[in-house]
């Protein structure tokens, strides 16, 4: 018996290549795609943590700088390409800890910055009492109600909402899974309005 030796030629080894060669680099974009995801993800929690840590030092006084926070917001940005000048919206009127997430958003991204009065409400969740708009850099409403934006009394709460744009078509299959969203919660520490 003799045996027969089965040799590739070149020819076989470049079209099998050709074969698989498509779909591996698209699994090589797709884990690139996933981790830079995973990259805006993470910048986006820390942009709103860095937020939320300069909005709880406002109030509304003549300190009160939207455009601080802003810029901090964008400076912590990282890898993440944050819409700055468009609004969360919030859903419902009270701070709820069993609704994630508490904003929605259409389009790229968003930016929220929310006052909860503590106050308002003792036997109930705090209550909605004022937001910044990005949009408009100005108080909505307009006019500051009272007890609310007060140090010591008051949650704000900084959201940032993200949605990646992915390289390839593979990981936007699953693509509610590439938007992303970023919420701090501090208590208002402020100096008195005067």
């Amino acid at each position: 018996m003799s045996r027969r030796r089965y040799r590739r030629s070149r020819g076989q080894t470049l079209v099998e290549f050709a074969l698989v060669s498509p779909l591996f680099i698209l699994l090589v974009f797709a884990a690139i795609d996933f981790g830079g995801y995973f990259g805006s993800r993470l910048a986006v929690e820390s942009a709103a943590d860095a937020g939320a840590r300069v909005a709880a030092i406002q109030n509304q006084g003549a300190t009160f700088s939207g455009t601080a926070i802003l810029n901090v917001i964008k400076a912590d940005q990282g890898p993440a390409s944050l819409t700055t000048n468009v609004n969360c919206t919030w859903n419902g009127t009270t701070l709820n800890p069993n609704t994630y997430p508490p904003f929605s958003f259409t389009g790229n991204g968003c930016v929220g910055i929310w006052y909860f009065d503590l106050l308002a409400a003792p036997t109930g969740p705090p209550t909605l009492c004022e937001q910044w708009s990005v949009a408009t850099q100005a108080w909505t409403p307009s006019t500051i109600p009272s007890g609310c934006v007060e140090p010591g009394e008051d949650v704000v709460v900084v959201g940032i909402g993200y949605r990646y744009t992915t390289l390839t078509p593979l990981p936007s299959i699953a693509s509610g899974a590439l938007t992303t969203y970023g919420e701090t919660q501090i208590l208002e520490e402020g100096l008195p309005s005067s």
